[in-house]
């Protein structure tokens, strides 16, 4: 294929699916943020290449996702790589990075967290959870998926046999749950043993983790709106059940620590307050107000 056929069928997926990229540029500004341009690059390439690989491997052994197929009526239209459409192994990327993100997040102390630290990033128990979140995204996201037809997703692929959860198998939900969790240990790993992914995080903005929250629940915000729209209510209500379920846990979770009486300094310029700031926050203190 001509490199001008290939920038065509990119720029088709594209407009056949912008709200996979408006959803994608979310992950490039909070990925950056927080990780930086070389480890954004690692997470993103390691974790495409990882879910094309699983979904490569599962449209001919159903590994892991379970056996399925995908329908080329757009292959035309848009970048298909082998027999797999570019846009659905891309959402992997964003999905699984606010996955990993806000478990970094869960497992970071709520002091951590107001010192715009997140290094439960690293925490072992971070593959597991970012896995089971990827996994409640997978809950709302696929069945209404496998109605395409029914909205401007269109027909994309369909089971062998219908599964029992409204056509979704549970290999399905179990390989969303290995390829959330493989990545974000793959990540692990990568920054641990690779040139330049070495080292601290940066400090995050204090909006951080609320922002990471509201891109999750925008994703499945997005899949309720939409099963709504088809007409599916009963996969409408159980959705909204797992969607407001799965958001009240992670608000309780994530809350602000009460913030405990402390010192106002009182700066005269200011530029002397900008001062100050910076250096409470270079020596990681709290409890320090600077008016």
């Amino acid at each position: 294929m001509a490199l001008a056929d290939t920038a065509a069928l990119l720029w088709g997926t594209v407009v056949h699916r912008p709200y996979v990229y408006a959803f994608f540029a979310c992950f490039l500004v909070f990925a950056l943020h927080q990780l930086g341009p070389r480890r954004t690059l690692v997470f993103g390439v390691t974790t495409w290449l990882l879910a094309f690989g699983a979904e490569y491997s599962s449209t001919r052994n159903g590994f892991p996702f379970g056996p399925y197929r995908y329908f080329d009526e757009t292959r035309t239209r848009e970048l298909w790589i082998a027999n797999v459409p570019f846009w659905d192994s891309l959402s992997f990327v964003f999905l699984s990075y606010f996955s990993l993100a806000l478990a970094g997040a869960l497992l970071s102390r709520p002091e951590e967290r107001a010192r715009g630290r997140a290094p439960g990033l690293l925490h072992p128990l971070a593959p597991l959870l970012a896995g089971v979140l990827m996994t409640l995204l997978d809950v709302v996201i696929d069945p209404v998926t496998l109605q395409g037809e029914k909205w401007f997703l269109g027909r994309i692929y369909d089971y062998p046999y219908r599964g029992f959860y409204f056509g979704v198998t549970a290999a399905n939900f179990a390989g969303w749950f290995l390829v959330g969790a493989v990545s974000a240990w793959v990540f692990q790993r990568c920054g641990a043993s690779l040139p330049g992914c070495r080292g601290p995080f940066r400090r995050l903005h204090p909006r951080f983790v609320p922002g990471i929250y509201a891109v999750y629940a925008g994703v499945l915000a997005f899949n309720l709106a939409v099963t709504i729209a088809i007409g599916d209510h009963a996969l409408a209500a159980a959705s909204a059940a797992v969607s407001a379920l799965t958001l009240a846990a992670l608000a309780v979770r994530l809350r602000a620590p009460r913030r405990a009486a402390g010192i106002v300094v009182c700066a005269a310029t200011f530029a002397e307050a900008a001062a100050c700031r910076r250096g409470i926050s270079d020596a990681d203190a709290t409890g320090l107000e600077v008016l």
